[in-house]
């Protein structure tokens, strides 16, 4: 069986750092974290320092659409498609 560390760091970003106090506990990859009210402007700020910094990707204005932000699902294939054209480049 193949663990993806870097969904697995992801998960535990936005459960340890974005769901303070928002009794996040169970989290699966598909869950809406705007519905959740884990997502909000200032959360995604803070998601955008650490996916930049944690998977050496730029996230550009162009990548801003609350839809790549609302799931982990969504803001992993968000990393990989950056990290694809990262390596492209």
């Amino acid at each position: 069986m193949h663990i993806d560390h870097g969904l697995v760091t992801l998960i535990d970003f936005i459960k340890t750092e974005l769901g303070k106090g928002k009794h996040v506990h169970h989290l699966s990859e598909s869950d809406d974290l705007v519905e959740a009210k884990v997502m909000d402007s200032l959360a995604v700020m803070k998601l955008i320092l650490f996916l930049e910094d944690q998977f050496d990707v730029k996230i550009g204005d162009e990548d801003m659409a609350l839809d790549n932000f609302r799931s982990v699902e969504t803001i992993y294939a968000l990393v990989e498609k950056k990290r694809k054209k990262r390596n492209k480049g």
